[in-house]
């Protein structure tokens, strides 16, 4: 893989960085890597203070909602990113602080996967289109209230349905509250929309799969009001009538991944997946 030689490190703007931010620092300075900048998550038009492909690798201080937010809004800055962990579960960041001294000089040197993911490009109506990089939650924003609404792929028809609402996730996004809602993981690299009713009226309202080739269309079909969420952040309104597209983005992103990344080892250690409820090697 490529040798990297210059890096931007962006961190959480809540949790404590400063420790895996000197080892960060340290490792650079030690392997002559030329840092570019170190900003907060909320650094005001940081994707216009970082350029594009000014760096070499991205390195991202925090959690999930970290990684997520620095993905959505360098996304078009075409830096691969990799994710040191300082939250809780950590599924897109892949360091922890006690490996960065040891990996991090591997990765300078080439020792790394490199994989490129998809992304979600979400409208509400005519209003400016939103990047999401897990998923969107169309809800009813009020407990046990149900909406009535239609899913097309494009103009066709999928399916009417009364329910809580719907997750439309990513691969990637798969792992996350999809799969709390009872969905399949999918490998995050899969071209795909993955739709998910919640809490519906029909016993058949079963996970669909479906290829990110073609637009899905949302429409609202009640006078109650709902509201649709991207990636747990963005909150908006919707009315009767209103039309959510989800398209794939236009722009996809890449991680770099350690030496050794196991996708389905991080299923199983971070999520309890597929480990049986006793050690069946004994």
């Amino acid at each position: 893989m490529k040798l990297i030689k210059s890096t931007t490190i962006v961190h959480s703007a809540s949790r404590n960085f400063k420790e895996a931010l000197d080892l960060c620092i340290e490792s650079a300075d030690k392997a002559d890597i030329d840092i570019k900048n170190v900003l907060p998550v909320n650094e005001k038009d940081i994707d216009k203070v970082i350029g594009k492909k000014e760096s070499d690798l991205i390195l991202v201080i925090g959690g999930d909602g970290t990684m997520i937010r620095t993905i959505a809004n360098l996304i078009d800055n075409e830096i691969p990113l990799l994710g040191i962990n300082i939250g809780r579960l950590g599924f897109l960041t892949d360091l922890n602080v006690d490996s960065i001294s040891k990996v991090l000089p591997e990765v300078f040197l080439g020792n790394y996967q490199l994989e490129k993911r998809p992304s979600l490009s979400i409208q509400v109506d005519d209003s400016e289109s939103l990047i999401g990089i897990n998923e969107v939650v169309f809800h009813s924003g009020t407990v046990a209230k149900m909406l009535n609404f239609s899913i097309f792929q494009e103009e066709k028809l999928i399916s009417k349905h009364k329910s809580d609402g719907v997750i439309v996730s990513s691969a990637t996004g798969s792992s996350g509250y999809f799969f709390s809602g009872g969905g399949p993981i999918i490998y995050p690299t899969e071209e795909i929309f993955a739709i998910l009713p919640m809490f519906s009226q029909s016993s058949s309202s079963n996970p669909l799969i479906l290829p990110n080739q073609k637009k899905i269309k949302i429409k609202l079909k009640n006078s109650v009001k709902a509201s649709i969420v991207v990636d747990g952040r963005e909150d908006f309104e919707v009315y009767q009538g209103s039309e959510i597209i989800i398209s794939k983005n236009k722009s996809s992103y890449s991680l770099i991944h350690p030496p050794g990344y196991d996708y389905f080892e991080a299923c199983r250690t971070k999520l309890s997946w597929g480990q049986p409820l006793i050690n069946l090697d004994d």
